[in-house]
């Protein structure tokens, strides 16, 4: 007799999970879901608390950084402006020949002393790639110094190689050449650092805004359907804790976005005009007095300052370009700038008619000063006017870009504490709102 086979059954595999999930909650009683929808409430009420606060506290360290940097800016501008200014008035007085003016000496040092005093305190909030260009800087700002004195000395004793250290000073300052390390380059390198840190700050305020209406509307979408599932679960209409919560969320949501939104509108706004009209003016206010260094130079190597003279002529186009850009909201301020340099520029060419023909004592009277131009332009006067008027500008604009970026911060503050105890509130009326439920099942 053969034996009869044997036939095994194979397992059934196991559902899968998310049909496991399904069944599971099918079966979980209604008490049970309503515990679990209360959880997840306090759970993402708590999360916006967090989230939406920290997000408006980051928008507003963000702008409060654009602030800092843009003074850093300023600051280093300052910097540039001043020294160039001091190597503008030592080219000047070594053209006086020994005949040193005390005021335009005064002058000189407190700009070097100034600028000295102006390097220490930008290098202390500088990070340290820009500390390296600013190390640079102050040392070059030594050598310059040094060379100055030199070339000062042996002008009052008449000895013409004071010319060379003059303008081995003036190479310090500004060379055009991107071999050689000078001081207008090394600040315009950490200046532009500074421009992109601005733009950097101002991208991270824009993104910080997203937290708040993230974890914000996804709290609403939750309240919302938790809302309307008890309303159909239990045939009520309206939990009121749940209502009053929805409500409370969505105006918190509207009027602060709108809060956050201008905050960070002002702040572009401040950065687009006022501190690029800041900027542009101290970028012209810089170029114009590096001109008037390289006119006084033209005239110190006497017949061999071509290259000198070609150097005027990038510095003049720089500030015409910028001349030709908005500088302030002043416009008697901007068109008096406008005005003096063209005048300055017209004077300058006389100058240069001087010096050509021949007459070049002359021309280093109408440079100096001492004389008009053939036609009555005093030159160091209406470069003065220009000066003036581009350095209000830069005080102006840049206080009230300052004042912006303060004033824009200042409500988020406010706001960041207002979103974390709205969001606790949240949770504790969500908390409410299903536990009024939950009562009726005891």
């Amino acid at each position: 007799m053969l034996p009869t086979a044997t036939t095994t059954t194979q397992p059934q595999p196991p559902p899968p999970l998310s049909r496991q999930i399904g069944r599971q909650v099918a079966s979980t009683s209604t008490p049970a879901r309503l515990s679990i929808v209360r959880a997840v409430l306090i759970v993402v009420a708590v999360v916006f608390a967090v989230g939406g606060a920290f997000g408006v506290n980051h928008r507003a360290n963000a702008i409060d950084d654009v602030r800092t940097a843009s003074g850093q800016l300023l600051a280093l501008q300052d910097i540039r402006v001043r020294i160039v200014h001091a190597d503008a008035i030592a080219s000047s007085s070594y053209l006086r020949s020994g005949l040193e003016d005390p005021a335009q000496r005064t002058a000189y040092l407190d700009e070097i002393a100034k600028a000295g005093d102006g390097l220490v305190a930008v290098s202390a909030r500088a990070n340290d790639e820009d500390l390296v260009q600013l190390s640079e800087v102050s040392r070059l700002l030594g050598s310059y110094v040094g060379l100055v004195e030199q070339a000062r000395a042996n002008n009052r004793q008449g000895f013409p190689v004071g010319a060379t250290y003059q303008r081995q000073a003036n190479g310090i300052v500004s060379n055009n050449d991107p071999d050689t390390p000078d001081i207008v380059s090394s600040l315009q390198a950490v200046e532009a650092s500074q421009r992109d840190q601005i733009n950097h700050n101002l991208a991270t305020a824009h993104r910080a805004g997203l937290w708040m209406q993230m974890t914000g509307w996804l709290l609403l979408i939750v309240l919302v359907l938790t809302s309307w599932w008890m309303s159909r679960k239990f045939r009520r209409i309206v939990n009121v804790p749940i209502a009053a919560a929805v409500v409370l969320l969505f105006l918190l949501l509207v009027i602060g976005g709108a809060k956050q939104a201008g905050s960070v509108s002002n702040a572009d706004d401040a950065v687009g005009t006022q501190l690029a009209s800041a900027d542009n003016a101290a970028q012209a206010r810089a170029a114009g007095f590096e001109a008037r260094s390289q006119e006084a130079l033209t005239l110190i190597n006497r017949g061999n300052g071509a290259a000198n003279e070609a150097n005027w002529q990038v510095q003049n186009n720089i500030v015409l370009q910028v001349l030709d850009k908005q500088l302030g909201r002043d416009d008697t301020l901007s068109q008096g700038a406008i005005d003096a340099y063209n005048t300055y520029v017209d004077g300058h060419v006389e100058i240069r008619t001087l010096d050509d023909a021949g007459n070049w004592d002359e021309a280093v009277a109408v440079s100096l000063g001492q004389d008009e131009t053939p036609n009555g332009i005093n030159v160091p006067s209406v470069f003065d006017d220009f000066d003036r008027n581009v350095g209000q500008i830069i005080v102006a604009e840049g206080s009230d870009a300052s004042a912006v970026l303060r004033d824009a911060v200042s409500p988020l503050h406010s706001l960041r504490n207002i979103v974390f105890i709205a969001g606790l509130v949240v949770a504790v009326l969500a908390a409410w709102g299903c536990g009024q439920r939950l009562r009726e099942y005891r």
